[in-house]
């Protein structure tokens, strides 16, 4: 989701989207294992691409500019968040045939790349990370889907993408604003397995809330990818909370959230996908799966874009088309 190979191997333990250099996994393993108790993982090292000088003590900063108001942005006569539950990730157990219907699957050049969220029918919300240096022309993305090599359980949908919004801060070296949309080629009529996401208002605050995250990521670190959708309840953390955890506290801003515990967590492929909250009729996408050290290790939760800090930012960049409520 080249530079010198020991610098790859650093980067990809970092990385939750899938990668070119995969079978590097089970070294970055063990190196990090020797180096947890180190001040190596973040203060001297991280995410090597223009340099260290950014990597740490970055100041906690969030955009909240000025957007103008995006007229032809309305509400349809539609319905978000609607999930189709059955009783049929790391820690985590296969989700019912199209439980969560705003699910997509984001292939480039004809691999699964990341994750992401059907937002309305011409847009899917997903991280910065997966798309940075990715051809338009080779990006697919796929509605409907559970099970990436069975076609019988359901009738996917495939569709190419004809804009790529990433935010305009986001930050490669430390992920800060790792947001991004892909405006699709032909929108996409709601089905029973193909619905949106519903979005959080504006500053929504889900600390102390036990959260889902839904993915095609690996269900163990080093793990192999699944080919059926998997989902795992993480408790979310507040913002004082995670930077008492084992990351070097500036490095959490507040326009990310923590989620997780040890054995439950996100994991390399999640990346782009959602973290969800329930209440109780519809589910809102609250974080968008970023970064983080390892999978489900102590001490480092995963760290989700925070959704609701960039909802002026989501609505000014959606043109020409409508949300569901």
């Amino acid at each position: 989701m080249n530079i010198l190979c020991c610098i790859v191997i650093l980067m990809v333990t970092f990385d939750k989207s899938v990668t070119c250099f995969e079978q590097l996994a089970r070294h970055n393993i063990s190196l990090n294992n020797r180096q947890r108790t180190s001040k190596f993982l973040f203060d001297t090292i991280f995410r090597i691409s223009s340099g260290v000088s950014s990597a740490f003590g970055l100041a906690d900063t969030e955009d909240d500019g000025e957007y103008s108001e995006n007229n032809s942005l309305s509400t349809c006569d539609c319905d978000c968040g609607f999930s189709n539950e059955e009783n049929r990730i790391v820690g985590g157990k296969p989700t019912g045939i199209n439980q969560y219907p705003w699910m997509a699957r984001i292939i480039y050049d004809g691999k699964f790349h990341c994750g992401g969220s059907l937002l309305t029918k011409d847009y899917v919300i997903s991280a910065a990370h997966c798309i940075k240096k990715l051809r338009r022309s080779k990006i697919r993305i796929i509605f409907g889907d559970h099970d990436q090599h069975i076609t019988s359980e359901s009738q996917a949908i495939q569709r190419a993408v004809t804009a790529v919004i990433k935010h305009k801060n986001f930050d490669p070296d430390t992920y800060n604003n790792d947001i991004a949309l892909l405006r699709l080629r032909k929108p996409i009529l709601f089905s029973k397995i193909i619905k949106p996401v519903c979005l959080p208002r504006y500053n929504y605050d889900p600390a102390g809330r036990i959260g889902t995250v839904v993915g095609w990521g690996r269900t163990a670190e080093g793990g192999e990818l699944p080919s059926i959708v998997n989902q795992v309840k993480v408790p979310i953390m507040s913002l004082a909370e995670c930077r008492t955890q084992k990351y070097k506290s500036t490095r959490i801003t507040s326009t990310m959230l923590c989620a997780g515990r040890p054995q439950m967590d996100s994991c390399q492929g999640d990346s782009g996908g959602p973290l969800l909250l329930s209440n109780g009729v519809k589910y809102f996408i609250v974080g968008i799966v970023s970064w983080g050290v390892g999978c489900g290790r102590e001490g480092y939760p995963g760290v989700y874009t925070r959704i609701s800090k960039f909802i002026p930012w989501i609505k000014a960049n959606l043109e020409n088309t409508c949300l569901c409520s």
